[in-house]
């Protein structure tokens, strides 16, 4: 496994040290996007305090107790993912469709015997399914003309610090864009005044397989569990041109490096959750989730292509060796706190407040120790704070629902920022028997790309949106 030592305000995002495990991979399958029902995404996730829906499995447990019958739910959805780049003054836009399950479960009413004029356990109620909750489809492109520096300033950098590395600095030296003379290394146009080109194709997901318990206490106090067994793909493959356009130098001509990284693997945590009736209209609820223990592998290669004017045959393709390795990852803990009000037959509305410290991430590994790693964490990562406000409105059988969901960046001051919004809306028939859901979600959020480091470089200001199309068809008994 190689290391990459790069300058903590862009290690997050530096694509030069994506076949490192870093601060950057710990986020990725730290940050959560909650997936679940039409209905669920369609009220923004503001769900903690009303149950009664197969997605608070995920997020508060207790919402199983609200159950008063068995019932079965499958959710298809179609994702439209786009990436606007602003690099060195060029704009460039590209896209993404992808089909994907948010959500089959059952769950499971077991009702007890007691009186309505007696207190005491109205039922116990079991359910299982799977979830999925982050979506990584995604494709960006940018380029521009670099006047600062060229990938070959970083490998030249780098090459001095670190001497050859199979995956980086060892593939520039064999297609001879990175030479020696007399025992120093050079490069070509390490001022750069080239044209730069990058396009990156990222998919996979986060599912959980879920697992939970709950019950009903005398219909005031609803109390749950679950089991959480989350799985990780994750996919990502990263193309760089770079050209001399303006025909300056007499040798290089252009180059490409591509990268390919795939993580695969599986964790596991715990989550409980209470939900009580203070009053007819009122309810609360609290859940606190404990770290994910992720056990991860990745695997990871590159390749470099050069197209020089030499008067020597030389090498103009090199491929490094497959990288594998394996590592642990713990994730933050997380609490949230909820506050629903019922208003009679007309609707509800809800309120979610979830915390999450992001500086508590932690890698681990039986043969590397991670420290500057996971000080980079440390030093990069601050509490993030999250918001989901939700409605619904009775209009039986036909129900109106929306929702704004904020979360608040989990970056220290100075460094990019990745706050997260997005809006919902929605709308359902409701039977006895049965149910049909529709929900739009529309997601936004900015991140600085920066394609490598150790130079002088501007990064790719990137604005993603993404637009989820959900439909969720549920059977009760």
């Amino acid at each position: 496994m190689k290391k990459i030592k790069i300058i903590l305000s862009i290690m997050l995002l530096s694509t030069l040290s994506i076949n490192a495990q870093n601060a950057a991979d710990a986020l990725r399958f730290s940050y959560l996007n909650y997936g679940g029902t039409a209905r669920y995404m369609g009220m923004g996730g503001a769900f903690g305090a009303l149950g009664g829906d197969f997605s608070t499995l995920s997020t508060n447990p207790a919402g199983i107790g609200i159950f008063r019958g068995s019932e079965f739910t499958i959710t298809p959805s179609l994702n439209y993912s786009s990436a606007t780049s602003k690099y060195y003054g060029l704009t460039d836009e590209d896209i993404k469709y992808s089909f994907n399950m948010k959500n089959i479960g059952f769950v499971f009413s077991v009702p007890f015997t007691t009186r309505a004029d007696e207190s005491g356990m109205r039922s116990i109620n079991f359910g299982f399914g799977l979830v999925q909750h982050n979506n990584f489809n995604n494709r960006m492109v940018a380029e521009g003309f670099n006047n600062e520096s060229s990938i070959m300033t970083h490998f030249l950098n780098e090459a001095n610090q670190f001497g050859l590395k199979p995956f980086t600095t060892q593939l520039a030296y064999d297609t001879w864009l990175l030479g020696t003379d007399n025992g120093e290394y050079f490069v070509d146009m390490p001022d750069g005044q080239v044209f730069q080109r990058m396009e990156s194709n990222t998919s996979g997901y986060i599912q959980e397989l879920v697992f939970s318990l709950g019950g009903n206490y005398n219909d005031v106090a609803y109390f749950g569990a679950t089991i959480g067994i989350p799985s990780v793909r994750y996919e990502s493959n990263f193309v760089f041109n770079e050209t001399d356009v303006e025909n300056l130098s007499d040798e290089f001509n252009s180059l490409q490096f591509k990268q390919s990284l795939k993580t695969v693997g599986k964790g596991f945590n715990f989550k409980l959750g209470g939900l009580f009736r203070i009053a007819d209209i009122i309810r609360i609820g609290a859940a606190v989730h404990t770290p994910t223990f992720y056990n991860l592998e990745d695997e990871y290669k590159n390749t470099m292509t050069s197209d020089l004017n030499l008067a020597e045959d030389h090498p103009t393709e090199a491929k490094s060796p497959i990288g594998l390795y394996d590592y642990e990852l713990n994730t933050p803990l997380r609490g949230i706190g909820s506050v629903g009000v019922v208003i009679g037959s007309l609707g509800i509305i809800s309120v979610d407040y979830e915390y999450a410290n992001y500086s508590s991430m932690r890698l681990r590994s039986d043969d590397y120790l991670f420290t500057d790693e996971n000080r980079a964490i440390r030093d990069t990562f601050k509490e993030q704070h999250g918001v989901r406000i939700g409605g619904e409105v009775n209009l039986s059988p036909i129900f109106l629902r929306g929702g704004y969901a904020m979360y608040t960046g989990p970056v220290k001051e100075g460094k990019t920022d990745l706050s997260k919004n997005a809006i919902s809306a929605g709308i359902g028939i409701r039977d006895k028997s049965y149910f049909l859901d529709f929900a739009y979600v529309y997601n936004m959020y900015n991140e600085d790309f920066y394609p490598y480091t150790n130079a002088a470089i501007k990064p790719a200001n990137v604005g993603y949106t993404q637009s989820n199309f959900v439909l969720t068809l549920g059977l009760r008994w």
